[in-house]
């Protein structure tokens, strides 16, 4: 009997990735009992797009404002609600599975979550799921540890599933009890760690986080955080990952990291002449306890 399979697809001013992204979930050699496209009220035609492709199988939702992914997965899970289903399929519009990828994903019926192995479209390994996430180790500057792409380029024999503490919303297939346990996805993160809390929470309930390297995706765009920093998507990512410090760290010292990781910052962007950062550093700092003031760094919206 096939288990009954829901896809959430978030979107917001992509509709030609969108259109790709539509065409391969909805070609899945596994059938999907619905595809819900739920979008942050995009400008660029993407409900005339959606339009034109709406089927039994496909349903639009406009969530009538620009909610990050956080909150367009949000709304996905609440949409989800109305049918009966064994697993919800979370992505992004950038994110192009291969036609068997949610086959290999069901085909062990595995309980909790499981992820596909994401390539860019040069065939490179873009799958940056680490397979440890440390809010216990106050000497870590980064949480993170060792990326799944690195890990198996030292892999001899790869086996089918390899264990990971941390997941991004981009492909991950998720039980049915999963969400009945941890819930919805927090939409007051915008963009950024509302993944990573989704995975720490399930971690802490000893649900199960796995990669199956059998299944495949590709990412229609390159992964380049690096640059994202010095955006406005800088202010999410600094306030984001404070808030799982203090919210999450297993010691005092992890959950006063932020005011070292703000201090280090901070200097390092003097030292560049940086000096526009500063006042955002503080603010993420400041907003990270309560993950308040998401209106205030919204992109297009003029700051005093």
């Amino acid at each position: 009997m096939n288990k009954a399979v829901i896809a959430i697809i978030v979107t917001y001013n992509r509709k030609e990735l969108l259109s790709k992204v539509i065409d391969a979930v909805s070609s899945q050699s596994y059938p999907l009992k619905k595809i819900l496209i739920v979008d942050n009220n995009s400008s660029d035609g993407t409900k005339d797009l959606v339009s034109h492709k709406l089927s039994p199988l496909i349903e639009y939702k406009n969530t009538g404002g620009n909610f990050g992914g956080a909150g367009g997965f949000y709304h996905g899970f609440i949409e989800a609600e109305k049918y009966t289903y064994d697993y919800l399929w979370l992505m992004d519009d950038d994110f192009m599975p291969t036609i068997d990828c949610l086959e290999k994903l069901v085909s062990n019926s595995p309980r909790g979550i499981t992820q596909p192995v994401r390539y860019n479209l040069d065939e490179t390994c873009a799958e940056l799921s680490p397979l440890t996430y440390d809010l216990s180790n106050p000497f870590k500057i980064n949480p993170k540890g060792v990326p799944l792409n690195k890990y198996l380029k030292d892999l001899v024999e790869k086996p089918e599933y390899i264990d990971i503490e941390a997941i991004p919303f981009e492909g991950p297939l998720i039980s049915r009890d999963v969400v009945e346990k941890i819930g919805y996805p927090d939409p007051r993160f915008f963009i950024f760690c509302d993944d990573i809390e989704y995975a720490i929470k399930a971690k802490r309930m000893g649900i199960p986080i796995k990669c199956d390297l059998r299944a495949k995706a590709y990412r229609l765009l390159v992964n380049n955080q690096s640059n994202d920093l010095l955006s406005w998507k800088g202010y999410f990512m600094l306030r984001n990952l404070f808030y799982l410090h203090k919210k999450y760290g297993t010691n005092v010292f992890i959950r006063y990291k932020p005011v070292m990781l703000s201090i280090g910052y901070a200097l390092s962007c003097i030292m560049k002449y940086r000096f526009s950062q500063l006042p955002i550093i503080w603010r993420a700092f400041w907003d990270s306890s309560s993950l308040n003031n998401t209106e205030l760094y919204k992109p297009g919206v003029k700051r005093k």
